[in-house]
């Protein structure tokens, strides 16, 4: 399977902002910022994303890159390991290259009963202030992003993580809102 060539595709399908300009400018960068009082944050990298797309570009310069294993992190063991980054500099971001979970931030792809949603946690270290704005959303976003994660999810190891975490987003009760396609189409 040709990776880079689903990354690329679910890149410039991603390439949308949820309101026009930057939208970390309404709330100081919230959803960026690397700390949460004293506790250091980051972001996973979905599977085989770092090698497709970021390894051999400028956004290395900004990143603190980790690697952790199912064995030692919560990560489904069919996957085997991620890496975790935390960007030094959370206001120089590189918005070209951001990552996947950056560009479909506050979505995170969904998947019940074999339909892939986008749902919208209730419980969420970064609270974006756009979420009971939806009136303000750019229209393509939701459609571009469903699109994207329709296009990733044909990674087997992109897959088994959504489900994995669906899962536990079930069990924990932890969604806010879940759109169908046929609702963000329609």
């Amino acid at each position: 399977m040709d990776y880079k060539s689903i990354y690329e595709n679910a890149y410039e399908l991603m390439d949308v902002q949820i309101v026009d300009g930057d939208c970390g400018k309404l709330c100081n960068h919230h959803c960026c910022r690397t700390y949460d009082g004293e506790k250091k944050m980051g972001i996973y990298l979905m599977p085989y994303e770092w090698e497709s797309m970021l390894e051999d570009s400028e956004f290395i310069t900004n990143v603190k890159l980790e690697k952790h294993t199912s064995f030692e992190y919560n990560i489904p063991h069919g996957i085997g390991y991620l890496y975790y980054i935390d960007c030094e500099d959370e206001f120089g971001c590189l918005r070209h290259l951001r990552p996947i979970q950056c560009r479909t931030y506050p979505f995170e792809p969904h998947i019940e009963k074999g339909q892939l949603y986008l749902a919208i946690e209730k419980d969420q270290i970064h609270n974006c202030p756009l979420i009971d704005k939806r009136e303000q959303w750019n229209e393509e976003f939701a459609k571009r992003i469903y699109l994207g994660w329709k296009e990733l999810i044909k990674i087997e190891n992109i897959r088994l993580m959504v489900q994995y975490d669906s899962k536990y987003r079930n069990i924990e009760n932890n969604i806010k809102i879940k759109l169908s396609e046929m609702e963000i189409f329609n």
